[in-house]
């Protein structure tokens, strides 16, 4: 097991030599934290853009989603109204007078009636 464990550990050694030194100066580790520190202010920054973006599209939608429901109200409301004017024509047209409620076919036979029972009379009595 120990001969396992350094055959294993064998490329570790070897390569963990050859590996240039990664030490930073202070000046760099400042310079790392702040703008760490600034991607995080951004990072949050950005997040809360993106939550509000996000309530405006819900916004949006649900205005949208009403805008279509008020449509949908005013077709059905538009086809209602057309609906309602052909009755209105239906209806004048019923209630217009036809041709033998004018008063001029009315005046004229009463007229003839008069005239025709006067010369009656007038025949019978001579």
């Amino acid at each position: 097991m120990k001969k396992l464990l350094i055959i294993l550990s064998f490329p570790v050694f070897s390569f963990a030599q050859n590996i240039p030194d990664t030490c930073f100066t202070e000046q760099e580790i400042i310079q790392i934290s702040k703008t760490l520190d600034s991607l995080w202010e951004a990072d949050s920054i950005n997040n809360v853009i993106i939550t509000q973006q996000e309530d405006a599209i819900k916004t949006c939608r649900k205005l949208l989603a009403l805008d279509s429901m008020q449509i949908d109200y005013q077709k059905q409301q538009i086809e209602l109204l057309n609906d309602n004017i052909d009755l209105y024509i239906k209806r004048q047209r019923q209630l217009q007078p036809k041709w033998w409620d004018a008063k001029g076919i009315w005046f004229g036979s009463g007229l003839v009636t008069a005239i025709l029972t006067a010369f009656s009379i007038s025949q019978l009595v001579n």
